[in-house]
């Protein structure tokens, strides 16, 4: 063990300063990362009970990653449903237009047909079929020369 008053060269792989604890055995008040509460080193350089600084962020990360994709999945299904009201909708329109211009076009060929046209002739307008006795025939005149 390290004498505690005698403070040693730093190494190259000496703890952050930042990762130690107040401990009252030593006459500063602080111990290594690698040294337990009560004086014993161990393997591994964390102490127990205690995560190093990266994986709290890391488990941040990770879970605002996930609520992230979650959010985004509802948001697609929402979206999805709604197109798909939107199709269903959309479709019970086309077929009742399509229906519409069945309808519109046998009236059209019923109005079209000559039978319901003299019939409206006669009953709206009051015409009558034409006889031959009542063709006038019009005759052109010659023109007389001119001078």
């Amino acid at each position: 063990m390290i004498d505690p008053v005698v403070s040693p060269r730093r190494s190259p792989r000496a703890p952050n300063r930042s990762r130690l604890a107040p401990v009252a055995s030593w006459a500063h008040g602080w111990t290594r990362a690698t040294e337990r509460p009560d004086g014993s080193a161990f393997e591994g350089g964390l102490r127990r009970g205690v995560a190093p600084g990266g994986i709290s962020l890391l488990l941040g990360i990770v879970v605002v990653a996930i609520a992230a994709a979650g959010i985004v999945r509802v948001h697609a299904s929402a979206r999805v449903l709604g197109l798909g009201a939107e199709i269903t909708e959309l479709t019970d329109e086309q077929s009742r237009l399509q229906e519409q211009k069945r309808r519109l076009l046998a009236e059209r060929a019923y109005l079209r047909h000559p039978d319901q046209i003299g019939d409206a002739a006669r009953s709206r307008f009051g015409m009558v079929a034409v006889v031959p006795d009542l063709v006038q025939p019009i005759r052109l005149v010659d023109a007389p020369p001119s001078p």
